[in-house]
């Protein structure tokens, strides 16, 4: 197929919508007369009839690749990694975190949550990459380990959804505060815990450690978690299934976390962030963690027992602290990295 000059294609098998970051580079890239076609669809690991469905979206894949001059991805492609792609194509890996404080990719091969070496090869997992976005010099260690790839395809460029979690945004202030009124009553306590692979959260332990006359409790968790984790109907609870997690930052006054990359996000809201990391023995064996949170500059806010980190909310917080974390993970110009990527795409399509 002749490719197109100035064609960009993205693909995400992520979610089976466009994510923060696909929907604001898009956006940008068509504002200044770049065609742009998007391929989302979520592939997940088990045998059904959807996933079998998904060879079709593949031959998308394919030609969309085959007209395109850059291929901007946020997960493992198929097509990219398994077919030969044109010299002339330039494959662009900008990951959906934007660090990586667990392990991924060929990180884990061979652990017990990770893929087995013999499937790694098969798929040529991460093969095929051009260039590979990274937010700091540290993350782009553990990025290079992940994607088993040479520092030189280093390309130091935030996501875009940093211009998103740095912009106020009224509108979804406002919108958040009319669907769940209670929010405007009193601090909201944000709790985002990362993937465990389908496991039950223990929000039991964190529920019963709030002090709801005070405080509410916003609890994010991921589609595939939230099937097996109870949800505790309590006043001043909500589990939010409706807004993205970056539009519950704008409205939270507390962060709890754990080994998200979220972490590193959410410290560019500048608002008190807390881990609680309860079984991180555990998910370090099963996964591995490239960061050892309890030695970071926020590291005095790790805790392992809900109780002791809802103490720990009472007391001054230590913004230089979090700004020292913030500054060690992100390293890069913060300012527009929406249009630092567009810059940067618009140079190789005129090349």
């Amino acid at each position: 197929m002749a490719k197109s000059g100035r064609k960009v294609s993205i693909i995400s098998r992520e979610n089976d919508y466009k994510s923060l970051d696909i929907r604001l580079i898009e956006k940008e890239l068509v504002k200044r007369g770049i065609e742009v076609e998007t391929l989302t669809r979520r592939l997940t690991k088990d045998i059904s009839l959807r996933n079998l469905g998904y060879l079709g979206h593949i031959a998308r894949q394919i030609k969309s690749i085959a007209g395109s001059k850059v291929v901007l991805i946020d997960t493992y492609c198929i097509p990219i990694s398994m077919l030969p792609v044109s010299k002339k194509t330039t494959v662009i890996q900008m990951w959906h975190a934007l660090g990586a404080i667990k392990k991924f990719g060929w990180q884990t091969v061979g652990k017990k949550n990770g893929t087995r070496k013999e499937i790694a090869g098969l798929m040529r997992m991460h093969r095929g990459y051009d260039e590979v976005l990274a937010s700091s010099d540290v993350t782009a260690k553990f990025f290079c380990e992940a994607f088993d790839c040479t520092e030189d395809k280093i390309v130091k460029i935030g996501l875009p959804r940093i211009d998103y979690i740095l912009q106020k945004n009224t509108e979804v202030e406002e919108s958040i505060y009319k669907q769940y009124p209670v929010l405007k009553k009193k601090k909201n306590i944000l709790y985002a815990p990362t993937f465990r692979g389908g496991k039950a959260v223990d929000t039991e332990s964190l529920t019963g450690a709030v002090d709801f006359s005070k405080y509410n409790l916003v609890v994010k968790l991921h589609p595939i978690d939230k099937l097996r984790t109870e949800k505790i109907d309590k006043p001043g609870i909500i589990y939010d299934d409706i807004y993205d997690t970056y539009d519950m930052l704008k409205v939270a006054d507390i962060i709890i976390s754990d080994y998200s990359a979220f972490v590193i996000e959410a410290s560019l809201a500048q608002k008190p962030l807390y881990l609680y990391t309860y079984d991180e023995e555990d998910y370090r064996e099963t996964t591995g963690l490239n960061v050892n949170l309890s030695e970071e500059a926020i590291g005095k806010y790790s805790f392992s027992k809900a109780k002791d980190l809802l103490k720990e909310i009472e007391k001054d917080y230590d913004y230089e602290a979090l700004a020292e974390f913030r500054n060690k993970y992100i390293d890069i110009d913060t300012n527009n990295c929406t249009k630092q990527l567009a810059d940067h795409i618009e140079e190789i399509l005129d090349s």
